[in-house]
């Protein structure tokens, strides 16, 4: 069919007419066009398939497409293009995040582009680009997009609405009477003129309807429809057609943007795995379902229900709410897999965390509270630690109100709390180690609650309060194994010293009489550590963040790549493939800056080495020379990182050195050092690492983890 459409966009791209636009109404049949120009097209050219979901906009459609041209051209061109993508500047560092992120894709995009060998030419097909935003909004950016292709790139998009300025447009329209008896009597010889009239007349050539009926007619060419809701009889008769498991399978699925194996068998009851897997290759042999690839986190093949049948098939379900409610719990139970088993949860999180969120959306109409996320939390049945690891991993996403996020935390942290005091322990040590938990706990609690708009019976000030009588009432140091208490000495010290700079910092400024702050200093005094030269690091810190941007632009960053994830809450047709790769692309645009930052500050600017001396120097009216060989040891260590063969590396380890030397004479007038310097090493700065043995010195119960 169309043969004279599909030979004509043939010849414009072996002409290497760059821009071909195919436009028609909805079920005319654009998608089926668009895979059989790919099918044939592949052979000849790369070729890559998109497609526009609602809730994409122009940014996350540039940033898969950039991504798409990285992985068709070919890994040295594309370290090449990542490595020159982002300017560098000395003061302040730029990682050119103050522009905007879909001009950084596009240009980024037209300097790949540009690689592409003519004899092996690049053809983009991107499908439903009408979804992408307003009609106007979405022409400008065809024509900025058309614009950034190199000369061996192509772009072949469809959609509803029309383009004119592409290079080459096809309108696709509704079959005529000669067309449909064409189609008709493909599956149907014998079918007479009068019944394909009739069909004709009451379809108007509608190539999606027509594709139904052809199918749920089986041996039957007669055709017999009604005068009235035509289309609505062949969807049900389409349905009909189907076997009683693949009508229950579409049914009962047809809420769900994506379609595979695993969601299908979450939310289905008695439907494994394999069966569902069954179900949908037998189905997307059927006119309405589409197979999109392969999940990039799973491996498995995703599909899709064609719009108008899944409007029709979401209308008949008997109870949207139960479909949402079980997908979200899919979604959240993959969401702890990942936050369980990473380092950095909140990177994990978040693509099964947006796409729970789209149905939990669903259920409360776009009105969820904590409260009622927290129901749907119970319903996880979670144990009280497995909920608390969840919430830490989901709560950046969460669908509710920003200012809501800490009322979150400290609802859920209150909870936690209130369940480690009521265990009942075995021994005395396990009586300290809940002790010792709990006041972990108590101040983290206490640290959410100033940004809550709960009411609390107990105040974040009196918290604190009860927390330092805890540190005082119980002996933690015996909580450790006998040949560590020497070094674990600092913790009950520590916790003190966190205690009274959180109860000074959540003080009203009016009521802050700045006995926390001394309170925190005398600690450090203990250890040699006084006011004066704790300050001294601190102003310096805060003048060299005032000089440097850095900081400002990652958090513009992050708020740019945040505000496209949020974007696609308040659409259930987000997929996992565009949420993956948005989630790498903001790891590596964020590594990318923190290199270009660190690398231009080391090797071009003096600025840095100024600071470490300046620090250096505060720290240098300590008592006790630890904190200052620590230090540029560390300094030194980042310089190796980043700059080997400065001659700044040098004089900060021989920097190091020296001290180091000046904390052994100093130790030799300790009875019992926490930590002898004989133990450190410049190179590379071993800390002992405290948790870890709060965490390995029993065994019997492993909570502190």
């Amino acid at each position: 069919m169309r043969e004279d459409e599909f030979y004509s966009v043939l010849q414009a791209v072996d002409d290497g007419i760059q821009t071909i636009h195919i436009s028609g109404q909805p079920g005319v049949g654009k998608t089926t066009f668009l895979e059989d120009l790919e099918d044939e097209l592949s052979e000849w050219y790369r070729t890559r398939v998109l497609y526009v979901r609602e809730g994409n906009t122009p940014t996350t459609l540039s940033q898969d497409l950039l991504y798409e041209a990285r992985d068709a051209v070919g890994t040295l061109s594309a370290f090449i293009n990542k490595a020159t993508g982002v300017s560098v500047g000395i003061s302040p560092a730029s990682g050119g995040v103050s522009t905007d992120d879909r001009a950084r894709h596009l240009r980024k995009l037209a300097s790949l582009s540009e690689s592409v060998n003519e004899h092996k030419r690049l053809i983009f097909f991107v499908d439903d680009f009408h979804k992408l935003d307003e009609p106007e909004v979405t022409r400008d950016f065809l024509r900025e997009l058309s614009s950034t292709l190199g000369e061996n790139v192509h772009l072949i998009t469809a959609g509803r609405l029309a383009f004119e300025d592409a290079d080459y447009t096809v309108d696709l329209e509704m079959f005529s009477r000669e067309e449909t008896a064409n189609y008709l009597q493909q599956e149907y010889p014998e079918a007479d003129d009068d019944t394909i009239g009739g069909v004709y007349e009451k379809l108007e050539g509608h190539p999606y309807y027509l594709g139904l009926l052809r199918e749920a007619a089986g041996d039957d060419s007669t055709f017999e429809l009604p005068e009235e809701d035509t289309r609505d009889f062949i969807e049900r008769a389409y349905l009909d057609s189907m076997s009683e498991d693949e009508e229950e399978f579409i049914r009962k699925t047809a809420g769900l943007t994506e379609l595979d194996e695993d969601i299908c068998s979450a939310v289905l009851d008695d439907v494994s795995r394999t069966q569902a897997r069954r179900t949908l290759d037998t189905l997307s042999t059927k006119a309405v379902v589409q197979e999109l690839g392969r999940s990039e986190d799973t491996g498995d093949r995703v599909f899709k229900v064609h719009d108008l049948f899944q409007e029709f098939l979401y209308e008949q379900l008997d109870n949207p709410e139960q479909l949402h409610r079980a997908a979200f719990q899919y979604y959240a139970k993959r969401l702890y897999d990942e936050v369980e088993e990473s380092e950095a949860p909140v990177l994990e999180g978040f693509v099964y965390g947006l796409l729970g969120n789209a149905h939990l959306q669903e259920i409360y109409e776009g009105n969820l509270g904590v409260e009622q996320l927290r129901e749907e939390v119970d319903r996880l049945e979670f144990a009280p630690r497995e909920r608390l690891q969840f919430i830490f991993g989901y709560a950046p996403y969460a669908p509710t109100p920003e200012d809501q996020s800490a009322t979150l935390l400290a609802l859920e942290l209150d909870d936690y709390t209130e369940w480690i005091r009521g265990l009942e322990p075995e021994n005395d040590g396990d009586e300290l180690k809940f002790e010792f938990v709990g006041v972990l706990f108590d101040l983290m609690r206490a640290t959410v609650r100033p940004n809550s708009d709960v009411e609390f019976e107990e105040s974040s000030v009196e918290i604190y309060e009860s927390t330092i009588q805890r540190i005082e009432d119980f002996d933690f140091v015996a909580f450790f194994d006998e040949g560590e208490q020497d070094a674990a000495q600092i913790i009950p010290d520590m916790l003190r010293v966190c205690v009274h700079v959180s109860a000074h910092r959540d003080l009203e400024k009016g009521e802050r009489d700045g006995q926390h702050l001394a309170a925190a200093y005398d600690v450090l005094e203990k250890y040699g550590l006084n006011r004066v030269a704790v300050e001294g690091v601190i102003d310096n810190c805060r003048e060299l963040a005032e000089e440097v941007e850095a900081g400002e632009q990652a958090e513009e960053m992050i708020d740019a790549q945040m505000e496209e994830f949020f974007g696609q809450f308040d659409q259930d047709d987000a997929t996992r493939n565009t949420l993956i790769r948005m989630q790498s692309n903001l790891y590596s645009e964020m590594m990318e800056l923190a290199n270009s930052a660190f690398t231009a500050m080391i090797s071009e600017s003096d600025r840095l080495l100024e600071f470490i001396h300046e620090c250096g120097e505060s720290l240098e009216q300590a008592d006790n020379p630890f904190f200052v060989a620590a230090w540029f040891s560390l300094a030194a260590h980042v310089y190796r990182m980043f700059a080997p063969n400065a001659d700044s590396t040098k004089e900060l380890e021989e920097a190091a050195q020296h001290y180091a030397q000046v904390r052994m004479e100093y130790e030799e007038r300790l009875d019992n050092p926490i930590y002898e310097i004989e133990e450190f090493e410049v190179h590379d700065m071993d800390f002992p690492d405290l948790m870890n043995e709060i965490a390995d010195s029993n065994g019997d119960s492993r909570l502190t983890e």
